[in-house]
Parts: C-alpha cells; sequence; structure tokens
C-alpha cells in the first residue's frame, strides 16, 4: 500500500501520484473514471484517472503531452480511435489491422496504441450470451472504430455470417473488405448494406443478433421495424453505449421480447485490460463492476 487513502475512503492527490485518463469529445458521460478511481483505490496504488475532453483540433497537442506530463496511459473515446494513429510510435497488431486505438500506454518513452475494445465485447458475449448459436447471422450498425473491433471479437467467438450497414455504404464496404482481405470472414460470408435499408433487406431477415456501434439510437433514427416478423430469429440486441442514451432502443426490444444488452460489460471487460496496461498489475473485477453498477 502507498498510504494514499484517507480515512474517508478518498484518494489523495500527492506529488507523487501517477496520471491515467480518458480523451474524447464528449466525455462527461464516461463512466471509465469511475470505473479506474475504484480499482485503484481497491489495489492501494497512487494513481488518478481524469475525464479530458479533447477536440479533433486539439488532439495532436493533448497526444503530445502524455510523454511532456509524465502520464502512465489514456484511454481513447469517440471521435478519435482512428484520428489518433498518426501520432503514436507504436500499434498493437490488433489495432494496427483494424486501423483503431481506444488505449494508449506510455512505455520506455514511446506511446503505444492498443485496442481494448476486442477483450471487452468478448467479454461482454461470454458474460451474457453464451446461448446464442455461433452459425446465426449478425447485423452490425456501424462500421467506425469500436465496429471494428466487435468484428474481430465475432470472430474469435466462432460467429460466421456478418451483415454491416452503415450511413455511407463505401464505409461499410470498406470494413467488409478488411475483414476478408486479413481472413477473419470469408467473402461470402460478409456483407455490407446502407443503413436506412438495412431492415428492409433480405439479410436482416435471418439476424439472431443485432449490435448497434453507432453514435445514436438506432429507434431514435427510425430504423428499426414496428413489427418483429421481419426479424422471427432475433434473440439479442447489444447497444455498445450505455445510460438513458439508448432507452429507446431498450424499449423496442422489450416490446418484441428480445433480450436488451448495453455496453457496460464491454466498457468493463475492456478497461480490465486497460488497467492492466496502465499499471502492470491485475485488474480488481468485483470493484471495477461495482463501481460501474452504482452509477
Amino acid at each position: 500500500m502507498n498510504n494514499i487513502i484517507n480515512e474517508g475512503n478518498q484518494i489523495i492527490i500527492n506529488g507523487k501520484t501517477k496520471i491515467t485518463g480518458i480523451f474524447g469529445d464528449p466525455v462527461e458521460h464516461s463512466l471509465s473514471p469511475a470505473m479506474h478511481n475504484a480499482a485503484f483505490q481497491e489495489k492501494g496504488l497512487n494513481y488518478c484517472y481524469l475525464p479530458i475532453r479533447v477536440s479533433r483540433a486539439d488532439l495532436p497537442a493533448a497526444v503530445k503531452a502524455i510523454p511532456a506530463f509524465g502520464i502512465s496511459g489514456v484511454s481513447i473515446t469517440a471521435p478519435h480511435k482512428e484520428a489518433v494513429i498518426p501520432y503514436l510510435d507504436e500499434l498493437s497488431p490488433e489495432a494496427a489491422f483494424l486501423k483503431a486505438v481506444n488505449t494508449i500506454e506510455y512505455k520506455k518513452g514511446k506511446l503505444i496504441g492498443h485496442n481494448t475494445d476486442i477483450e471487452g465485447f468478448l467479454y461482454l458475449l461470454e458474460s451474457n450470451i453464451a446461448g446464442v448459436p455461433p452459425s446465426g447471422k449478425i447485423c452490425l450498425l456501424g462500421a467506425g472504430g469500436a465496429a471494428k473491433a466487435v468484428c474481430l471479437a465475432l470472430s474469435r467467438a466462432g460467429f460466421r455470417q456478418l451483415v454491416i450497414a452503415n450511413r455511407t455504404l463505401a464505409r461499410a464496404e470498406m470494413l467488409a473488405g478488411l475483414l476478408v482481405k486479413g481472413g477473419i470472414f470469408q467473402k461470402q460470408k460478409v456483407n455490407a448494406v446502407e443503413l436506412h435499408k438495412c431492415f428492409l433487406h433480405e439479410n436482416f431477415m435471418d439476424a439472431v443478433l443485432i449490435i448497434n456501434a453507432l453514435s445514436e439510437d438506432p429507434a431514435k433514427l427510425g430504423l428499426l421495424p414496428e413489427k418483429c416478423i421481419r426479424l422471427p430469429e432475433c434473440r439479442v440486441v447489444i447497444d455498445l453505449r450505455y445510460g438513458s442514451r439508448q432507452i429507446l432502443f431498450r424499449k423496442w426490444a422489450g416490446e418484441h421480447g428480445i433480450l436488451f444488452l448495453d455496453g457496460l460489460d464491454m466498457l468493463l471487460g475492456q478497461g480490465l485490460r486497460a488497467f492492466e496496461l496502465f499499471t502492470g498489475e491485475k485488474a480488481p473485477v468485483q470493484a471495477m463492476k461495482e463501481a460501474l453498477q452504482c452509477r
């Protein structure tokens, strides 16, 4: 123990405190500070984790400040998961393949980009939907940084059929092509469609799982069918977001008898790996989970 917890059970900041945090815009909604600070407290580590709002224009300066301020590492959230790459020294194999980073580790004078969203989504799958057959078709809304990690996690979990829907069809096609080129999915098993037409498309008809990786609620966007006769096989829907931002999607799932899951377990799963990168120690799973459940 580093004697950083006082009698009020609060973290004490001093001259030896190591800084971590999250870069994004916005970051006010993030539960990562609560999760990581609870973990530091549980382990008795002299660290703190701060929410740091970084605009697109300020991203280069913010990344440059990591070594300047001796920051141990930072999480990266929207809209910076892809834009941050040019400012890093190294990428993990997964981050290099996906061209998306959600965690930066500062180690031995180098900024190393990782994608712990893969472990995060695998954690969510393993914790919640063991009953969904891997032979079933997965429909993914979105083709950004988080969606890329989800695709790799789905492959590792044994799923083999995927349909990607995105506002810009070319972006969905680009992701599909990347997955085929990398041997992640077979060409005939991955398709790309336009987002506004997705639930009218025959490829969506036999989906067993729908995943929302968009920054908005698909129900609010008017994408979801009013009658689930068009989705007879759907068992589970997952929204990578969490909190009140997905209330309409949750309501739609409930009305149609479909299990709804939010992104809290993904947040936890990726956070466990990020904690290890920041500190070199094993993450305290229960303390981090309880911190999320209390919010």
